[in-house]
């Protein structure tokens, strides 16, 4: 795959940074057992103008205008008018649906958290109180995605990118927003800023649209990192218990690190 990342953006703002996720005790079974990291599909995020482009943003304006119908048509005009202009509104719309459904469905994201510390926020939207938060250094995860996509075999996927979440106004439309017309899966709405997310991103083909549900890239043996496996801040004693056997039956007790944060139990 051809790799790329923004201009702004350097590999060496990773070197003493960390990445984040805040999952589900499923989801860190499944890295432990399968030495893989997930990538999403875009039209399968909550947000529903993922990967959305400057061009979008405006169709999806004028999709908020009301549909033009044989109703409600300007009768002033010629009935070959009327049904010429009943079209035109017609494909636009369409036109907004079909690029972002291009977009979305042919670009593949892993979300992480990048920052220093635990988020509270990140706790509470993110893992369930038997949860936990995986933290690598960030520049040694970058690298070795940035390396098993280099050596990807599947054609299908062609491009992949990486870097810091770039929060613009992006709806309600803002008129003196600007977007570059690269790394729209990069772009997120203002109201998502408090998720400071970093994100891999995996592109395939137009013409492989829709035919992939997820993508998934071959991370190695974890014990080889220097990352850590954080309990939730309000994890009972029990599970914290549960949770150092599973650590140790994979060779990993001594990454299991408990959360630092001072939580009040009610």
């Amino acid at each position: 795959m051809k790799i790329e990342y923004p201009d702004n953006f350097s590999l060496y703002d990773l070197n003493d940074a960390y990445l984040w996720r805040y999952i589900e005790l499923h989801k860190l079974l499944d890295l432990l057992v399968n030495e893989h990291i997930y990538f999403t599909r875009l039209d399968k995020f909550e947000d529903g103008i993922e990967g959305i482009t400057g061009k979008n943003v405006s169709l999806k304006a004028f999709n908020q205008s009301t549909q033009i119908t044989k109703e409600n048509v300007n009768k002033r005009f010629t009935v070959a008018m009327q049904t010429q202009i009943i079209e035109q509104d017609k494909t636009r719309r369409l036109e907004y649906l079909k690029s972002l459904s291009d977009s979305q469905e042919t670009q593949f994201a892993s979300c992480w958290y990048y920052g220093n510390r635990e988020s509270l926020a990140m706790w509470k939207i993110y893992s369930k109180n038997d949860g936990v938060a995986i933290k690598f250094n960030a520049r040694e995860i970058a690298d070795t995605l940035k390396a098993a996509a280099e050596n990807y075999t599947n054609s299908d996927f062609d491009l992949f990118f990486f870097g810091p979440v770039d929060y613009k106004n992006i709806w309600p439309f803002d008129p003196h927003e600007e977007f570059d017309g690269k790394f729209n899966a990069l772009k997120k709405d203002k109201s998502y800023s408090h998720e400071s997310e970093f994100r891999f991103i995996s592109a395939t083909d137009i013409h492989c649209k829709g035919r992939y549900e997820s993508f998934i890239l071959p991370i190695g043996k974890l014990t080889a990192y220097k990352f850590e496996v954080i309990t939730n801040p309000f994890m009972v004693d029990y599970q914290k218990d549960n949770l150092k056997k599973v650590m140790s039956k994979f060779g990993l007790i001594n990454c299991l690190k408990h959360s630092q944060m001072a939580i009040r139990r009610q």
